[in-house]
């Protein structure tokens, strides 16, 4: 395996802020394989027992991606704040999805249980997932001034997940304690007992400021912490959901009226009130978490509402993520990709063979990172690469397996 750092001058970090320069489709396409990083440690914490437990996460990122600063996304199960695994099936599917769009992807573990049944036990339960979930996003903040081993933008940092998740996305995010309702002081109590849901866990000492939530069908305890400067918000839910209601209600479990949470269907009238940047998708007809639990024999299978899940999530992202396509250093790589580039010095014409049985895509980058062209090769097909495309000068060509972007090989290439 060879590898090579472009020229003394190509510390090749740059800042680009127009979407056209970026990859087409990121953000967007499935354009990137998916690479696991699985149980990464990121905090501790005393569970309900009192026992000190480890908290993991697994970590996807986009196969192929260069990027220096890409947008991340952490993603909590569901469970009632009392089972469930980071490993749920639905939060693989949307980690590997939005990896192969080209964001960096989490699920959490964060501590489930809680002492007994009354109100008090669950406002603890949710509150230690709220400290978890601060810690996993102080986590990346520290790898960030650290190893930079994940190289996050933390500008675009999104939080949320999927029913208990999607609770402790919006709670975590939004709650100003200066701003609460005399009905939530059971809660402003139990905080002051916790120690708040900043601390613990984990990573103390960073930030856990975020761009944006991503709720699946949970629900905030005051939509006035809802703000005009507040986070960007999407939600999905459906609105005939009896375990967490799409409108203002107990939540199934919680019988103490104080207990009452706002759904989906609140958030969305809250922020159309204030002018937020809010999109809510409500699943008409449907119960709690469509896309994970069977339907009913007349509403679409869970994999439909699952698809709808993901395309909805998908523009509401790609809308709100900047591209900024700035490069870190490029490796060459001998991969298996049989192709050919000849000549790799020319002052007229570089072509490129391809003797690969798959489409190729071929990138061609100048020094200071900027994407000048892209193409794809398709087998036996022969590229043909002109000066009068890309002036003269040294360059980056980047092949890539268009499927997934598994495999990837660099050449240098100069036209004089």
């Amino acid at each position: 395996m060879k590898q090579f750092l472009l020229t003394a001058f190509a510390l090749f970090l740059f800042t680009l802020n127009t979407q056209a320069q970026c990859p087409p489709g990121r953000y967007y396409d499935k354009i990137y394989g998916a690479k696991t990083n699985t149980a990464v440690l990121y905090g501790s914490n005393k569970n309900y027992l009192g026992n000190q437990q480890s908290l993991y996460m697994d970590i996807y990122e986009p196969q192929g991606d260069n990027f220096a600063r890409r947008p991340l996304i952490i993603l909590a199960f569901g469970g009632s704040f009392t089972s469930g695994v980071r490993q749920s099936p639905d939060m693989l599917v949307l980690c590997d999805e939005f990896a192969k769009r080209g964001y960096v992807t989490a699920t959490i573990d964060y501590r489930i249980g809680k002492e007994n049944g009354d109100d008090t036990a669950m406002y603890k339960a949710v509150i230690r997932g709220l400290q978890d979930m601060n810690a996993a996003i102080r986590f990346f903040y520290k790898d960030v001034y650290t190893q930079n081993k994940y190289r996050i933008d933390t500008t675009q940092i999104f939080v949320g997940g999927t029913s208990a998740g999607g609770f402790i996305g919006l709670n975590s995010v939004y709650y100003i304690p200066l701003f609460s309702r005399p009905t939530n002081d059971d809660l402003l109590n139990t905080l002051v007992d916790m120690g708040g849901m900043l601390n613990g866990s984990g990573n103390e000492g960073y930030s856990n400021k975020v761009k944006g939530v991503v709720n699946l069908s949970g629900g905030i305890l005051d939509t006035i912490w809802i703000q005009p400067n507040s986070p960007i918000l999407v939600s999905v839910h459906g609105t005939a959901d009896e375990t967490v209601p799409f409108y203002y209600d107990s939540i199934k479990g919680i019988t103490d009226i104080k207990a009452r949470f706002f759904g989906s269907g609140d958030i969305a009238v809250r922020c159309a009130n204030i002018g937020h940047n809010c999109a809510t998708r409500p699943f008409y007809g449907a119960d709690h978490v469509p896309f994970v639990l069977p339907s009913t024999p007349y509403l679409p299978p869970s994999k439909q509402y699952m698809d709808s899940t993901i395309w909805f999530l998908r523009d509401f992202l790609s809308a709100n993520t900047v591209c900024d396509p700035a490069l870190v250093s490029v490796q060459e790589t001998e991969l298996p990709l049989p192709l050919s580039v000849l000549p790799t010095y020319s002052d007229d014409l570089i072509q490129v063979f391809s003797h690969h049985d798959k489409p190729v895509l071929v990138n061609i980058y100048r020094l200071d990172g900027k994407l000048l062209l892209s193409e794809r090769l398709n087998p036996e097909q022969v590229l043909n690469l002109r000066k009068e495309k890309t002036g003269a000068g040294l360059f980056v060509l980047e092949m890539l397996d268009a499927e997934n972007h598994a495999y990837k090989r660099t050449e240098k290439v100069v036209f004089y």
